[in-house]
This record gives structure tokens, C-alpha cells and sequence, in this order.
């Protein structure tokens, strides 16, 4: 049978029926059998009842979470080693990848998921399932053949029904009984059957295995039906427990040895057990001799057997009649002295040793063999080398655990500094101007300093928010064709304050040639002034910076030099680290995801950054790298200024929509201060009402709403004929691709992120002023 044929199942668990339709979907072609879960209740339910090749199990679930129900599946002996694909759509996708390995997990899937991925990662675990079961079919099959070549009877004993059924073609010849009637359970098999003298120990040996779990053994006569003929006949078995629907069972063979027993009973019997020993196990088995030297020194050994086990656990093969100095040149003469110590004393050891000619390190069991004088040594072991290796690695991922533990504390506390630097004058501020209602000069200084302390703030979620978008893969270049020296001008510009505040030189050489390069202008100032603005923070006061561009090649290369604190030699490896500077200059503010964040801007840009210092005092220098175009090439256009006039946004009717009262009524004061009729929402269905009742020029939106969304609320918008010309403007934090493409989708026409800058409302107050002007067959949508 192929394997495509063989039957397999895979576990979906979602409490989304959206989602298992689309896991359906790109799992139908593997060919399986695809089950579903809206729970974790119900994952587990389905994990009794059958083994499954995979199980996608989704981390968000109300109830029982993703990782509840990975631990409950590993606690079954059943799906032990079920692979767990884990899916999630989470913010912290690498704490949740920990927590996934930790309980076993085979793979972590992000979402949004690529079908081609899901589908191979899933198929590769499906083809390695199903040859598992063919495996097992076809060594059933041999075991099959194998029992009928070798007269042996297969019997299966349910003891809490006092069931059995045997393998009838052996029952029959043996017992002498008709194929047709039915196997006797094992109170008549004892009573009709087993000699008389012989019945109290098939009921011991019964006994025993059901109260101890030892194998079932039984040696004894039986009467033959047909003729009353006594025959030999050797039971053995093992106890099977309970397993889910299934009870306790004794599986095993029956063999009839009644002419081993008239010629050598016992010896083939004792045989026969330590040959099934020596193949079965598990472990390492070898039998091996001592060698010695002419003063009794043993100096070698040979191999008289070993197990298939062997060549598993040591690498060697075919070493029966070699001795180990001939497959291992150079082992260790230590081993010979242990084996001998057993060999001579006869005690039995059990050591961890290391073979560092062999590159292993084994657990071993050593005993001699034979009375006293004997030179033969049974040595039983296991491989440990990669247990001990992974002992090591969890040690030092323990070791890095505690340090990105550390690190993560150290941010946490640093953050709430600089969180708390703004609130402290803010606070301050209001009740400046509260008190100061009538002095105009009072209030302006305050507003520009509270200006300034919430664009401080800006700054920093902004920095955490590309940090976040870069580490998973979020951020786009907006490329176009720009001269590195603008850039560096508005870089500048922008550090400019913060450099005059140290009252710091600032040296600017810029080659005469234009530097053209195809580049994010946004994001190259931001990676130049990072650097200028790091330069500033750690030069003391009246200090010197230098920014250089020249030609490197094909490369423009940018540095920034100052006389600052510099970096010692053992920290130089890790400022590019994020958090780096938590701990090393704490006083001088800042998260430390300046420099990390412009490393991961100048590799998108195909770039690369570096950092000398001579030491600690003697500032430090940092080199950018970036490609430069070929003289002539094109690329993207500068993109274009928009053509429509700015048309006059006053008098607008504006309807706001947010939950957060405090956002909402700034917001509205702001509008209505600006000359525009603006009325306030804190809900969705409020919301909607306002829209019907006053008929907007522009709304602005918030997407999270306790009833109804901002997507649903902008649908139900755009279907009233009335609202066809207003102007929706989503209000969000969220402002990733995805994101904006989900408000286009859903109808708005632009998408703001909080907090959201005068000058951005502005515009889009123009905008939805042009629009009401435009006449009715001259619009259309903007794509944000």
C-alpha cells in the first residue's frame, strides 16, 4: 500500500470557525482525515479517542489557553509524542515561542500564516507518521509469519472478563479442538485442559502477573482433546494495562515443547529468555574478554557479543572477535583497569566515564560473568553524550534567561524614568496655567514647555514602535532617489537642539558631489541623527562631534566622531544590543534602542554600521556604510506633491468618535476652537446616531469601541446615501500595513495614529473640505 493511502488524521483546535475553514482548506490536499476542536475540552476529548499525526493548536482560547492544553496532551501517554504545531497571533511572539518549546512544541506559527508553509511543515509530519504506521504493519506481518514458521500461538487474555482469544490454526493442531468452535477462556483452559498437577501453577503464575505487572510465564502438560494425548506446552506474557476504551490485557505466545522438553528442556528454555533479552533491550549490551600481558596487566579486551543496541550507542560495527585497541586506536587504558577490577573481584559497578577517543560519554553497568577466575566482563550501557550536552545547553540558556531577565528589569525600570521625566513637568504645567489664567507670558512659556515634553514622549513610544515593527519584519522602506547630503542636512536640523543644549562644536564635511543613493529619506535622517543625538548625550558639556561623508568605493560612508565618555573594550561588542546603555551611563536618560535601531534601519537599507573607541573618556566613532548609485540610474520618482489646492476648512460639521472621554473632548475643543461644529460620541451606536441626526463633513473614528468596531461602524456609515460624501478618518494606535489595509477595506478614507498631531488634523480638515467642495461626480477614494 503507498503511503499516501494509509489513513492519518490531523488535530485542528481553534474556538474560531473562520480559522479551522482556513486550516481545512490548505490541508485538504495532504489527503487526511482533518478533525476539528473548538476547545480545549474538546482537543482533549479527541486525543483519547485516536492518535493523530499532528494537532495545530491555537495558543488564544477562552478556557482552557493553547499552553494548557499542550501540557494535558503531553500528560497522555497516548499523544506523548504527538507533534504540536503552535499558532498564534500574539504581541509577544517570543515569550509565547519559549513557553511553546518548553512544552514540547515541534514549531511556533505566526500569524497571518503562508498556506505553502503551514502545508509543508503539516505534510512533513503526515509522511512521517504514516511510514511509522507502515512500519508497524509490515513488522506485524513479519511477527505474523514469524509465529507460523516457528509453531508459535498467539493469545491475547482480558483477565476482568476472563477473555481469550487465540491464534485458531495453532489451537487446533495443538489442542486438537475443531476451527470452528469457540477458544476456551482461562477458567476451562485450566480445568479441561491443563493437567491436574499442573493447574495451581498456572493459576500462581496468572496471579502473579496481575498483581506484580511481572511477565507471565507457564511451563505445563495439557490434555489433547482428540486423542487425550499430554503435550508440553509453554505459555508466556505481559501485562498490557488499561488504555483509554481498551481494558488491561495479557499479551503473549504459546508454544508447544514437548519434544524440546524430552531432549533439553531447561537449556533451550534458558536460551531461548536470554536471547530475547539480549535483541530487545534498549541498551548497549556487549560480552567482552580480557586481555593481559605476560605480568597480568590488562592492556586490551575483545568482544566475544554484542546487541544490536551496540552499534547504536558506540558508533562501531562488526566487532565480535576484535578487540577494542583495534577499533579504537588510543582508548583510554582507565577503562581496561575498571573491567579488570570487576573481572578479578567479582563486585559490579555502575560509573559515568567519558571515551575521548570515541568522543561519548556512557553510563555503564559492569559485572563479571562466571565464577571466580573468570576473565569475561557483561557490560550493559548507554550513550549519554548529547542528555549531557543538552544538560549544558539548558544551563547556559538558564544563564541567558537570567541576564535577558536582568536586561528586561533594568528596561522596565529605565522606561518608568523616562516616562515618568515628561509627566513630571506636564503635572506641573496644568497647574501653572490653572494659576496663571491671566498672564499670557506665563501660560505660552508653559504650552512650549509642555510641547516640548510630549513630543519627548512621542519620541519614545515612536523608537519602541520601530524596534517592535523592524524585529518582526513590519517595516517598509519608502524608497526613492535622494542625495545622502539632504539628508544629512535635516538630520542635523533635528539634532540641532539637542547639541546646542550641550553647548557642544558641531563639524559638518560634506563631499562637493551630489551622493545619490536609492533610500528611505525618513528613515536615513533618523539612523544620522540617532547617531548625532547619541554623540550628544554622551559628550559632557562643551564637547566636539564631527559628521564626515565621503566616497568609499561604491559606498557613501558617514561617521560621527565625539569626545564623549567612549565605550570600554569589553562593552564594545554589545552597544549595537538593544538596552545596551541600561547600566552603563543610566544618568545620561534614554532607552537604549537608539543605536540598535539604527543597525536594523542600515542593514534594510543594505548598509552596515560600526563602532571604535580607545576607551572609557576617550569618545567613540561610528562609521555607516551605504550603497551609492551608479551615476545615470533611475529609480523611484520623488513622489509628488499633491496637486489639489487646500481648500478652506472652516465651518465643517465634525463628529468624533472615541471611548476615551479625555482624548475625545481635547479633541473637540481643539475643532471647535478652529470654528467647527463638532459633536462627541463614546460609543458606536451613539456614534451612528450622531451621523444620521447631523450628517458630517468629516468624522474622526476610533477602532476600538466597547459595542461595535470602527470597521463595522464605517460600513454602516458608507451604506447610508446621506454620509456618501463624508470623510472618515480612522483613529487608532495601530498602524501597521495590515491595519491600514483593513480600514481602507472597511471604507475609511485615511488612517490616523494616536496621538494624533494638530497639523495631521489639520490637513485632513482641508482634505474633507476639498471634498465637500468637489463636485459629486469628481470623487472618489483615496487609497490612505
Amino acid at each position: 500500500m503507498p503511503l499516501s493511502a494509509l489513513p492519518a488524521h490531523v488535530l485542528l483546535v481553534d474556538d474560531q470557525p473562520a480559522n479551522l475553514l482556513a486550516l481545512e482548506a490548505v490541508l485538504d490536499s495532504l489527503g487526511v482525515n482533518l478533525v476539528r476542536a473548538m476547545s480545549g475540552t474538546e482537543a482533549l476529548a479527541h486525543v483519547e479517542q485516536q492518535d493523530f499525526a499532528a494537532v495545530l493548536l491555537d495558543v488564544r482560547m477562552p478556557g482552557m489557553d493553547g499552553f494548557e492544553v499542550a501540557r494535558e496532551i503531553r500528560r497522555r501517554p497516548r499523544s506523548q509524542s504527538t507533534p504540536i504545531l503552535f499558532v498564534t497571533a500574539g504581541d509577544d511572539p517570543d515569550e509565547a515561542m519559549k513557553s511553546a518549546y518548553a512544552l514540547g512544541a515541534v514549531d511556533f506559527l505566526a500569524k497571518p500564516l503562508r498556506s505553502e508553509v503551514i502545508k509543508a511543515k503539516v505534510g512533513v509530519f503526515v509522511d512521517l507518521y504514516r511510514s511509522k504506521e507502515e512500519l508497524r504493519a509490515s513488522r506485524d506481518e513479519r511477527l505474523r509469519l514469524a509465529t507460523e514458521a516457528s509453531g508459535l500461538g498467539v493469545w491475547v487474555w482480558e483477565p476482568d472478563g476472563d477473555q481469550v482469544t487465540w491464534e485458531h490454526s495453532w489451537l487446533a493442531d495443538m489442542m486438537g479442538i475443531s476451527r470452528s468452535e469457540p477458544p476456551p477462556n482461562a477458567e476451562r483452559f485450566r480445568n479441561e485442559f491443563i493437567h491436574l498437577d499442573d493447574r495451581e501453577e498456572f493459576r500462581d503464575a496468572a496471579r502473579n502477573t496481575l498483581r506484580t505487572g511481572a511477565p507471565f510465564f507457564f511451563q505445563g502438560r495439557i490434555h489433547r482433546k482428540s486423542d487425550g494425548a499430554l503435550r508440553w506446552l509453554e505459555l508466556r506474557g505481559r501485562l498490557q494495562p488499561a488504555y483509554g476504551a481498551r481494558p488491561r490485557q495479557v499479551i503473549g505466545t504459546a508454544m508447544d515443547i514437548t519434544e524440546q522438553k524430552l531432549f533439553q528442556q531447561r537449556l533451550q528454555a534458558n536460551e531461548e529468555r536470554y536471547r530475547t533479552l539480549f535483541e530487545s533491550i534498549d541498551e548497549g549490551f556487549c560480552l567482552i574478554q580480557m586481555l593481559r600481558d605476560p605480568r597480568g596487566v590488562a592492556h586490551d579486551y575483545r568482544f566475544l557479543e554484542a546487541n544490536e543496541a551496540f552499534s547504536m550507542h558506540t558508533g562501531l560495527r562488526d566487532v565480535v572477535g576484535r578487540t577494542i585497541c583495534e577499533l579504537v586506536p588510543g582508548h583510554e587504558t582507565h577503562w581496561f583497569e575498571i573491567y579488570d577490577k570487576v573481572a578479578r573481584g567479582g563486585e559490579a559497578v555502575r560509573f559515568v566515564e567519558e571515551a575521548k577517543a570515541m568522543g561519548r560519554w556512557f553510563d555503564v553497568y559492569a559485572a563479571r560473568l562466571g565464577g571466580p577466575g573468570s576473565d569475561r566482563v557483561a557490560v550493559l550501557f548507554t550513550d549519554i553524550t548529547a542528555r549531557l550536552k543538552a544538560e549544558q545547553d539548558l544551563r547556559r540558556l538558564a544563564d541567558e534567561l537570567a541576564q535577558a531577565d536582568r536586561h528586561k528589569t533594568e528596561f522596565l525600570a529605565t522606561l518608568a524614568h523616562e516616562l515618568r521625566n515628561p509627566l513630571a513637568p506636564l503635572s506641573n504645567g496644568l497647574h501653572l496655567m490653572r494659576l496663571s489664567a491671566g498672564k499670557a507670558e506665563v501660560v505660552e512659556r508653559t504650552r512650549q514647555m509642555m510641547e516640548r515634553q510630549v513630543q519627548h514622549m512621542v519620541h519614545l513610544v515612536d523608537d519602541l514602535l520601530d524596534v517592535a515593527r523592524i524585529s518582526t519584519g513590519k517595516v517598509e522602506l519608502r524608497r526613492e532617489r535622494v542625495d545622502l547630503k539632504d539628508v544629512v542636512a535635516t538630520a542635523v536640523e533635528t539634532s540641532a537642539s539637542l547639541i546646542e543644549a550641550g553647548q557642544h562644536r558641531l563639524t559638518v564635511t560634506l563631499p562637493e558631489e551630489a551622493m545619490a543613493m536609492d533610500a528611505d529619506p525618513t528613515r536615513l535622517a533618523q539612523v544620522v541623527s540617532n547617531l548625532l543625538n547619541n554623540a550628544a548625550k554622551y559628550t559632557p558639556t562643551g564637547g566636539a562631534i564631527s559628521l564626515t561623508v565621503r566616497h568609499a568605493g561604491e559606498q557613501a560612508e558617514l561617521t560621527v566622531t565625539d569626545t564623549g565618555i567612549g565605550i570600554p573594550a569589553e562593552a564594545i561588542t554589545q552597544v549595537f544590543q538593544m538596552f545596551a546603555q541600561v547600566g552603563r551611563a543610566p544618568g545620561q536618560g534614554g532607552l537604549g534602542i537608539g543605536l540598535s535601531l539604527v543597525r536594523s534601519l542600515v542593514e534594510l537599507h543594505g548598509g552596515s554600521v560600526a563602532v571604535a573607541s580607545p576607551g572609557s573618556g576617550l569618545g567613540s566613532s561610528f562609521t555607516v556604510r551605504l550603497p551609492l548609485l551608479e551615476t545615470g540610474v533611475a529609480t523611484g520618482a520623488a513622489r509628488p506633491a499633491s496637486a489639489r489646492p487646500a481648500g478652506e476648512a472652516r465651518n465643517l460639521r465634525v463628529l468624533v468618535v472615541d471611548d476615551n472621554v479625555d482624548a475625545a473632548e481635547s479633541l473637540g475643543v481643539l475643532l471647535e476652537l478652529e470654528g467647527h461644529a463638532t459633536r462627541i460620541a463614546h460609543d458606536g451606536t451613539q456614534g451612528l446616531a450622531l451621523a444620521r441626526e447631523m450628517e458630517p463633513d468629516i468624522v474622526f473614528l476610533d477602532i476600538g469601541l466597547p459595542d461595535l468596531s470602527g470597521y463595522e461602524v464605517a460600513q454602516r456609515m458608507r451604506a447610508l446615501p446621506a454620509l456618501h460624501r463624508t470623510f472618515l478618518v480612522a483613529l487608532t494606535g495601530w498602524g501597521t500595513k495590515e491595519d491600514r489595509a483593513r480600514s481602507r477595506e472597511s471604507g475609511f478614507d485615511r488612517h490616523l495614529t494616536k496621538p494624533a498631531g494638530l497639523a495631521a488634523v489639520e490637513q485632513l480638515l482641508r482634505e474633507a473640505a476639498d471634498r465637500q467642495a468637489a463636485p459629486s461626480q469628481q470623487l472618489e477614494s483615496d487609497p490612505n
